[in-house]
């Protein structure tokens, strides 16, 4: 008579057990290398919209931009000792905060960083426009705006902006024919250049081109 041998195996629990336990750390795992994956293409997708930000300008310019020389003019010579224009945002830009722009003058000769006084630009009880100080920028004019120095969409601010030395002469500020750039710098996004010439002929009010 044949001897059968004991032959040990799973019952049929331990192999439920042994099921279990496998797919619980087939979950964990996957759920772990999906939490991974999402983090990195949300970061990613953060690289991406940051990089277009500052990519892009969210200023633009309205309109002409003017240099004024009253003052010093004579007869069409003399010259422009303060920019005027107005910006306002491009479209889908995002608010800027005009107390955290700079602004940045550069010419042939000159390279120089403008500030924002407290005080901006004023209009004194008798209606007399009172200007920033040399090599400064302020706020002459607000459209559709607040009160504060926020510039929102179909908001529109009008700046001027002191580009000599003080106290202004005929020879110290922009000369007739000569090129400058302007560059806006927000705290976010790229910075706006501005680059326009002095025409010929100096007059107290001038467009440039």
């Amino acid at each position: 008579m044949k001897k059968f041998q004991k032959v040990e195996a799973f019952t049929g629990l331990e192999a439920a057990i042994v099921l279990i336990a496998f797919v619980v750390v087939a979950a964990v795992f996957s759920y772990v290398v999906l939490g991974a994956g999402f983090f990195t293409s949300q970061q990613a997708q953060k690289v991406v919209y940051s990089g277009m930000a500052q990519a892009s300008s969210n200023l633009v310019i309205l309109g002409n931009v003017y240099g004024d020389a009253s003052g010093t003019n004579q007869n069409g010579t003399g010259s422009i000792h303060t920019l005027i224009f107005t910006v306002g945002l491009a479209a889908g830009g995002t608010t800027i905060d005009m107390n955290q722009t700079v602004l940045v003058y550069q010419n042939e000769t000159i390279l120089q960083t403008l500030s924002i006084p407290p005080t901006g630009v004023n209009l004194t009880s008798t209606g007399v426009l009172v200007p920033p100080g040399s090599w400064q920028w302020g706020i002459m004019s607000k459209q559709n705006a607040n009160a504060n120095n926020l510039l929102e969409t179909n908001e529109q601010f009008t700046l001027m902006v002191n580009i000599s030395p003080d106290p202004p002469t005929i020879s110290n500020g922009l000369p007739a024919s000569d090129t400058f750039t302007l560059q806006i710098r927000p705290s976010v996004g790229a910075a706006l250049p501005v680059t326009h010439e002095a025409p010929g002929d100096i007059y107290p009010m001038n467009i440039l081109y």
